[in-house]
């Protein structure tokens, strides 16, 4: 009689685990775009704010991206492109595990973000050849 309630308990506290455990991560996926020319942008970076996990992933050629297993309490996704605006997804506003983010829209920088570097080819002559 002892043996099938064991069984049970046992059983229950397995289902009770695997629903905890999936409840804690979420994926995302999207695609990243130039705002200006709507086309796709490739190798773009999408990682959490948090570094120290070192979860991220780069867009592909069409721009599109996965974040899979991502911890319950992950907040913010960073999307970062140079000469772009960064843009900062914000997690707590999706309701389910699985967000679809559709499309993200990047702003080019302006003049005054922008690093400026300048390069002179200096041309020399050898005397006498």
């Amino acid at each position: 009689m002892k043996t099938p309630l064991i069984l049970l308990n046992l059983f229950m506290i397995s289902c009770l685990i695997a629903t905890a455990g999936s409840a804690q991560t979420s994926n995302v996926y999207g695609k990243v775009m130039d705002k200006e020319t709507h086309k796709p942008l490739y190798g773009v970076s999408v990682c959490l704010e948090d570094d120290q996990l070192g979860i991220g992933t780069i867009t592909n050629k069409d721009g599109e991206f996965r974040l899979w297993n991502l911890p319950g309490d992950s907040l913010n996704v960073l999307i970062r492109c140079d000469g772009y605006e960064t843009y900062v997804l914000d997690l707590s506003t999706f309701s389910s595990s699985s967000q679809d983010v559709k499309e993200i829209y990047l702003e080019t920088k302006t003049n005054q973000d922008q690093k400026q570097t300048s390069l002179r080819l200096l041309s020399t002559k050898k005397e006498g050849k």
